[in-house]
């Protein structure tokens, strides 16, 4: 059976749609275009089986043709610690991460994560960012302009992140000491995946 996708713009307008052969490319097209301002899949009969808006799923029915929305999304995200983390990436997923995934979202929280990744695009500074973050089940992460430095599990309170730099060799080490980041250094958003959203380090 085939599927179809499409995109939608911010204005409300969509690009012209996606023939998707096989769940397989269904799957592509998720990982691929799950962060934009929405996203439509149908089967063959235009019955819809996804609609999702800024990263979060608002109709779901995926299973009907055997995907698993929720395991796509783990890989995703993942994959985006991973890539954040060269030299392994892998640690224990927090207590409330298992929750979050076992009772999926209330209305109140597909709100918070629409607001929040509207806000990553809107921020300047770290203070901004530490505000965006705050009090929500999201990570913030950072890396310096030149490439360098990355900043993990930032504490929206206290302004530390866990560091990594890169060694003589090229792979990225950890420190063993946290660093407090200044609230007023300009950042600008780079990407987000589920739980994660990254920026850059611009300035002082």
């Amino acid at each position: 059976m085939a599927y179809y996708g499409y995109r939608y713009r911010s204005d409300g307008k969509h690009y012209p749609g996606i023939h998707l052969e096989d769940q397989e490319a269904v799957r592509a097209f998720i990982k691929q275009y799950h962060e934009d301002p929405q996203i439509v899949i149908t089967d063959n009969q235009d019955r819809q089986l996804l609609l999702m808006r800024d990263g979060v799923d608002l109709f779901n029915d995926l299973d009907r043709i055997g995907i698993s929305l929720a395991d796509l999304l783990n890989q995703i995200r993942q994959d985006q610690v991973q890539a954040e983390s060269p030299s392994g990436g892998q640690h224990e997923k927090p207590h409330w991460e298992v929750l979050y995934d076992q009772i999926g979202l209330s209305p109140g929280e597909i709100h918070m994560r629409q607001r929040v990744k509207a806000a990553c695009r809107a921020a300047r500074t770290v203070r901004d960012v530490a505000e965006l973050v705050r009090g929500t089940y999201f990570d913030a992460h950072f890396r310096t302009a030149d490439g360098q430095k990355r900043y993990r599990y930032f504490d929206a309170d206290t302004y530390e992140a866990s560091v990594m730099i890169k060694d003589s060799a090229g792979e990225w080490i950890d420190v063993d000491e946290p660093e407090v980041l200044s609230p007023t250094a300009q950042v600008r958003h780079l990407r987000s995946s589920e739980d994660i959203h990254t920026f850059e380090i611009i300035g002082p």
